[in-house]
């Protein structure tokens, strides 16, 4: 499977924002010279090997967390948070309704993954679910790092406070991997991951 490279270089980002330049050092330090070269030399929309992102996803929950996957996590939310920022999706917020929206980001997995598919299974004010199906195999931390992407995206057109949750997952055999994000009615809890 391929990804675009943003996703690598949004990640490295957050770590330089919320955990200091020295942490990323001592991170990439640690990653292989092809994921060190292309979080230096890569432009965002370039192609490479999810196995790189994983690679980093990986070392960085082992220097920075618990490898609970709260880490990759805390880098989906910001690479969606730097991806649907602006005007422009807060006036479509208030233009269209969530369903169409989350339709359309939900359109734009391929332009970014070479491989599987994101169903919208259901979109509204309070509720978001979907799935991925048909990736040839299972990634470690990817999951993870899609839902913090997951609650951001909601938040984005509409949800209020919503709680992320990875309802199943094809690494504990289910057929896809399937989100639900709720809103919580009241302060932010921590998701399930």
């Amino acid at each position: 499977m391929k990804v675009k490279a943003q996703g690598l270089l949004y990640a490295a980002k957050w770590i330089e924002e919320a955990h200091g330049r020295d942490a990323l050092a001592r991170v990439l330090r640690e990653c292989s010279p092809e994921v060190r070269t292309r979080c230096v030399e890569a432009i965002a929309i370039n192609w490479h090997p999810v196995e790189e992102l994983i690679e980093f996803l990986q070392v960085s929950e082992r220097l920075l967390g618990t490898g609970d996957g709260r880490i990759a996590e805390a880098m989906g939310a910001a690479g969606a948070r730097a991806n649907l920022r602006g005007v422009l999706m807060r006036v479509a917020r208030h233009l269209t309704n969530p369903e169409f929206l989350m339709r359309r980001i939900a359109n734009l997995w391929r332009q970014y993954n070479d491989e599987g598919e994101l169903l919208l299974i259901a979109a509204s004010e309070r509720l978001v679910q979907f799935e991925i199906r048909d990736l040839q195999q299972t990634y470690p931390f990817l999951c993870p790092m899609i839902t913090g992407w997951a609650g951001e995206v909601a938040e984005a057109i509409g949800v209020e406070v919503p709680i992320a949750r990875h309802s199943s997952c094809r690494t504990r055999g289910a057929p896809s991997c399937t989100w639900t994000v709720q809103a919580s009615g009241g302060k932010p809890l921590l998701s399930d991951g």
